[in-house]
């Protein structure tokens, strides 16, 4: 059998997965045995409520905010599940080398679609919920054509995302247009259903023809001298994190920006409930915590070992704690506020802030600076110790909000 590219491709990608989930069954047969079915309570409602927020999209009495919310949240949920996986998607050790062959991009485009296709097809049991949903609500003719609408949305979202993966962030602009039409038409609609298909083949015709994305040009003096200044102020803090951990740092930030658009499309699915509204809060809370704990260790070691000559200056090595601290500790602490105040939409008209639960904030702020003090310690320690507690916790406090 010839090796082609794709085939290529597709054997590094099983490989990598094998090797990445090597012991997850065993894991997850502890957990079953440990905590029991019951476990399982707050992943299928998980499930339910998405689907609930993607049928939202089918009602007419659903505002554009809310749309909105809910197209964001199923985009950041599959480019987050893209992205935990984009070195063994992209085949990344390797494209250096496979630059150098006369490799068409057709060619390189097709395996990155297919092989993106399976690590979404987790994505398959909602949406195959989603479209008995509509099977089950609509006409025969209006649940088509919302099918159709559906799989457009979603083959649109997949290919924005693959072209953000790639660094071409102008084509995913352009990409991402017909999404629009879903803002202000029910994906049940005829009419809704041409314009988002007519707009996503312009659109994919517009991406084909346009060049390949130009070296971003230099910032200006003023801005630069700007920048250099408070590069000196946060004791290189700034510029070195951004620059060392660029790629950790964009999927801390999309996982707590995925966690809050996933907040906004269950509100736009669920009824308010004080339930709901426990959840949220609780499950908000955790993504930040568990997210957030290890960035202060690691922009310190991160800085101290790149400038390793002046990590034994005393004054220098408190300036980079102080700053490696500061920064994670208030972008916490803007989480847990945006945390109370989405959680605080999700409760019924005429309920106080009384009926949000206040415990969440102490244990979450405890696990999160524990959690930072045991990366002192040991980083391996920290690996799993700290994520258990969060995961024990979440499943506790949610268990508890939920019955």
């Amino acid at each position: 059998m010839r090796l082609t590219y794709a085939r290529l491709r597709q054997m590094h990608f099983r490989k990598s997965m094998a090797d990445r989930f090597r012991g997850m069954g065993k894991t997850a047969l502890i957990a079953v045995a440990c905590i029991g079915g019951a476990g399982l309570v707050p992943i299928i409602w998980m499930m339910h409520s998405l689907v609930d927020g993607l049928m939202a999209l089918s009602s007419p009495d659903t505002a554009a905010i809310e749309r909105a919310g809910v197209l964001l949240g199923w985009q950041l949920l599959s480019l987050g599940l893209l992205w935990s996986l984009r070195r063994s998607i992209f085949m990344q050790e390797a494209e250096s080398f496979f630059a150098t062959l006369p490799i068409s991009s057709r060619a390189v485009w097709r395996a990155d679609v297919l092989i993106a296709l399976q690590c979404l097809s987790i994505l398959l049991v909602p949406l195959a919920w989603l479209f008995y949903m509509l099977w089950n609500h609509l006409q025969p003719m209006q649940a088509s054509v919302a099918h159709g609408s559906y799989l457009l949305m979603t083959s649109v979202g997949l290919m924005v995302n693959l072209l953000l993966l790639r660094g071409m962030c102008r084509h995913a602009v352009v990409m991402a247009l017909p999404m629009l039409g879903l803002l202000v038409m029910t994906p049940q609609s005829t009419l809704g259903f041409i314009v988002l298909a007519a707009t996503a083949t312009l659109a994919a015709t517009i991406v084909v023809r346009m060049k390949l994305p130009q070296a971003a040009t230099q910032s200006g003096g003023r801005v630069r001298a700007g920048y250099e200044r408070l590069a000196l102020v946060t004791a290189l803090v700034l510029p070195v994190s951004i620059h060392e951990l660029r790629e950790r740092l964009l999927i801390h930030a999309a996982c707590l920006l995925g966690a809050g658009t996933f907040a906004l499309t269950l509100l736009a699915g669920q009824e308010p409930d004080v339930g709901l509204a426990n959840g949220l809060l609780i499950g908000l809370m955790a993504v930040a915590s568990v997210t957030l704990y290890r960035l202060p260790m690691m922009i310190r070691s991160t800085v101290l070992s790149r400038f390793d000559f002046l990590a034994g200056h005393r004054h220098f090595r408190r300036r980079v704690m102080a700053f490696a601290v500061a920064s994670p500790v208030v972008l916490f602490l803007a989480c847990l506020g945006a945390s109370w105040a989405i959680a605080r939409h999700a409760l019924p008209a005429g309920s106080t802030d009384g009926a949000l639960p206040s415990y969440p904030l102490y244990f979450y702020a405890c696990l999160f600076g524990v959690g930072a003090l045991v990366t002192i310690w040991s980083r391996t320690l920290a690996r799993w110790v700290i994520p258990t507690a969060h995961f024990a916790l979440t499943m506790i406090l949610l268990m508890v909000a939920l019955t």
